[in-house]
């Protein structure tokens, strides 16, 4: 898989994420379970239990176009960017965030052995002590993902325990609540980069708002 297939399913891949976990973000877990009983795509219902006045379905936390349209080619360079104005995350997380995603860029595989590239002892540890709980006692390790530190490190922990599917992992990660549109675009942009864009289910891609623009700034 080249390089160029991975960059796009990364930045495909985090508007999937962010745009699922959108209806849910700032929600404890109880919450989630009791309002949207399994978040599953992108369902008018979802979101307008939310906001009634305020999301549309597959809208994403910020409009992408003018970012898209900014990027370079260059993959590196691109996730740079993209992660400075799409995430929203303060400095030292963006940087562990870009320094993330350079690594599986690089080395298209996700081990338990970049942990100590990322975080310090304490926040290594407690990574890896949460890898076997459930979801649901995980999320709650990461007092509810409500903070970044909490929220990168569970969204990680969740990827950790199970990449292989796009669908599976972000959903799972999204309905645990949280700061899920954080957490959602970590696991989908990460899932992206890991496997491509193909491993991005066509329905979610085409039912992102703005999808065709999305696509076009992408292949412009």
């Amino acid at each position: 898989m080249n390089s160029a297939s991975r960059y796009r399913g990364f930045l495909l891949g985090s508007l999937v994420g962010d745009a699922l976990g959108l209806p849910a973000n700032g929600r404890p877990h109880h919450i989630v379970r009791m309002y949207f009983k399994g978040i599953k795509g992108y369902t008018d219902e979802y979101y307008t239990t939310a906001s009634p006045t305020g999301l549309r379905a597959g809208q994403t936390s910020i409009d992408p176009r003018p970012i898209l349209k900014s990027l370079p080619e260059n993959p590196s360079l691109g996730i740079d960017l993209w992660i400075h104005n799409f995430f929203q995350l303060s400095e030292t997380w963006q940087k562990t965030l870009t320094k993330l995603s350079h690594e599986l860029l690089e080395k298209s595989t996700l081990e338990q052995t970049l942990l100590g590239k990322l975080f310090d002892e304490k926040a290594k540890q407690k990574i890896l002590d949460g890898l076997d709980l459930f979801p649901t006692d995980l999320v709650s390790h990461f007092d509810g993902a409500m903070t970044e530190p909490d929220a990168i490190q569970f969204a990680l922990s969740m990827l950790l325990r199970n990449h292989d599917d796009f669908e599976t992992t972000v959903l799972s990660t999204i309905n645990m609540g949280g700061l899920s549109r954080l957490t959602g675009a970590i696991a989908g942009g990460m899932m992206g980069l890991l496997h491509g864009e193909k491993s991005i289910p066509e329905s979610l891609i085409l039912g992102l708002e703005h999808s065709e623009e999305i696509l076009s700034a992408l292949n412009s």
